[in-house]
């Protein structure tokens, strides 16, 4: 397994600490929540450098939850992760954040049946497989399954549709109809095809961001 080594100012390209000096101890100096430790002596006192500690990024988010402090947060700081959603077209923002609704029968997905995924079109995030889709000729993606614990239900706003949102960003994916019996799982995940981007089969699917947020 690869690991990441943190460049944190003013380390250069590797967090070296005596094993006497506590790991938490020093990443609490080193960003700035405590004292850091004090140069060894020089005055013809030798220091063994060879019994030393190289610190990962596993380490380190591991140590910052120990003192409460968002490990997770501090780690994506120093690593390339995206902690912004995707840039939406005005049109895309009017679907996924204004909880519009694209024409039927015009959506990019509507008729597709390549194997791959449905990610979030906003935070990348895995809501369907393509062995979900079914034709229900109804003029938008028709799914009647969802990635476990992907899709999030809400009462809609005209008091008798539920509407469907992207679990982790809560973008707007469009509602969810049950027994119209157009499959065994009776089911209808009726969904914006201008929410989502279709990932193929030989794709890696890209990162999903988590957005950061200052408490």
């Amino acid at each position: 397994m690869m690991t990441t080594t943190l460049h944190w100012s003013p380390l250069v390209s590797k967090i070296m600490i005596l094993k006497k000096v506590t790991l938490a101890t020093a990443l609490l100096g080193f960003i700035g929540c405590t004292k850091p430790p004090s140069a060894p002596p020089t005055g013809g006192v030798s220091v063994d450098n060879s019994d030393t500690t190289e610190i990962t990024v596993g380490d380190v988010v591991t140590e910052l939850d120990k003192t409460g402090i968002k490990g997770v947060q501090a780690m994506k700081e120093q690593v390339d992760v995206p902690t912004e959603y995707n840039a939406l077209t005005d049109f895309e923002e009017y679907v996924i954040l204004q909880k519009g609704t694209e024409r039927a029968f015009v959506g990019e997905y509507t008729d597709l049946d390549d194997a791959g995924t449905y990610i979030c079109r906003q935070c990348n995030a895995a809501l369907y497989r393509s062995d979900h889709k079914f034709h229900s000729d109804c003029g938008w993606p028709a799914f009647d399954d969802e990635i476990a614990g992907a899709v999030d239900r809400h009462a809609d706003a005209d008091g008798y549709r539920v509407e469907i949102v992207c679990h982790n960003c809560g973008g707007h994916l469009g509602h969810v109809f049950a027994g119209e019996r157009l499959t065994e799982k009776n089911i209808r995940h009726c969904v914006n095809s201008v929410s989502m981007k279709f990932m193929p089969k030989a794709r890696n699917l890209p990162p999903v961001i988590t957005k950061l947020t200052t408490e």
